[in-house]
C-alpha cells in the first residue's frame, strides 16, 4: 500500500460533494420556506369581542402585520389544533386580517402537523409556484 501523494484527492470526495450541491438546491426548490415571524396566539389573549382595535393589541397579530408590510414575496400561514372550534377561529382570523389589508390570496389556513395551542401565526417566504 503506497502513500498518498500530495495532491491526489479520494475519488469519492467530490462525487460527495455534488451530490452534497445538489441535495441543497432540491431542498431550495422543495417548498421549505423560510420563516420570518412564529408567533403563537393563545385562547385566552382572544377577546371575547373582537374588534380592530383590540386585535392590533395582540403582540402575534402586530408582528405579523408589521413584518407582512415591510417585506415583499412573503405569506401568512395561521396553523390551528384539529377540530372545528380551531379552524373556526382560525378562519375568523384570517377574515381579520384581510380587512387590515392582506390580500386573501396571501393567507393560508391549514391544520397544524402535531399538538398545538391556540394557534400558530408564521410569516413564510412564498414558494414562487404557489403564488397567484
Amino acid at each position: 500500500m503506497s502513500a498518498p501523494t500530495k495532491g491526489r484527492h479520494w475519488p469519492g470526495l467530490w462525487f460527495g460533494l455534488a451530490l452534497f450541491a445538489c441535495g441543497f438546491g432540491v431542498l431550495a426548490e422543495s417548498g421549505v420556506s423560510q420563516v420570518q415571524v412564529d408567533a403563537q396566539l393563545d385562547r385566552e389573549q382572544w377577546p371575547a369581542q373582537p374588534t380592530a382595535p383590540a386585535l392590533l393589541a395582540l403582540n402575534p397579530v402586530r408582528q405579523v402585520l408589521s413584518h407582512f408590510e415591510s417585506t415583499q414575496g412573503y405569506r401568512i400561514t395561521i396553523r390551528y389544533a384539529g377540530g372545528d372550534a380551531g379552524k373556526y377561529w382560525a378562519r375568523d382570523l384570517r377574515n381579520w386580517l384581510v380587512s387590515f389589508g392582506v390580500p386573501l390570496s396571501d393567507i393560508t389556513v391549514e391544520p397544524a402537523a402535531g399538538p398545538l395551542e391556540g394557534l400558530q401565526l408564521m410569516l413564510e417566504k412564498a414558494n414562487p409556484s404557489t403564488t397567484h
